[in-house]
């Protein structure tokens, strides 16, 4: 006769094996998630890469209409001046441009170098401060 809680032989083994299938079932449920989070991320990454691809093509077009502009406007120019003074002419234009946009990325870059600092010096003194101090003064809490 056996009583609950008795260490009996049967009873360990009975124990080891529903163990021993609970830990084979969790096994193959985490092979299963595994190939599942695989399949996906290489369904991402071909969606990614032909995004990629498409980027590049379209990148190589604008330069090719880019090129064919820049020829247009440097044939116009030519009726107008000598072909050294047009290309001259047209080069300013390109290095004005440049000059513009190059400060124009630059100033947003730093605006962001410096809110991405601010938040995180706010971050750190939410952290340090603990929530009670960080709810009276109208943070998140």
């Amino acid at each position: 006769m056996q009583v609950q809680g008795d260490d009996s032989p049967e009873g360990r083994a009975r124990v080891g094996d529903a163990a021993a299938r609970l830990a084979q079932d969790t096994a193959q449920l985490v092979r299963h998630e595994i190939l599942a989070v695989q399949s996906e991320v290489r369904a991402a990454l071909r969606r990614i890469g032909a995004g990629g691809a498409l980027l590049g093509a379209a990148g190589a077009c604008g330069v090719l209409a880019l090129w064919s502009a820049h020829e247009t406007a440097l044939r116009a120019l030519e009726s107008k001046l000598p072909g050294p003074r047009a290309s001259a002419l047209l080069g300013c234009f390109y290095v004005a441009g440049a000059v513009a946009l190059g400060t124009a990325a630059r100033d947003r870059v730093r605006a962001g170098v410096d809110a991405s600092a601010d938040a995180l010096e706010q971050a750190d003194e939410a952290v340090v401060s603990g929530p009670d101090t960080a709810s009276r003064d109208g943070g998140p809490g």
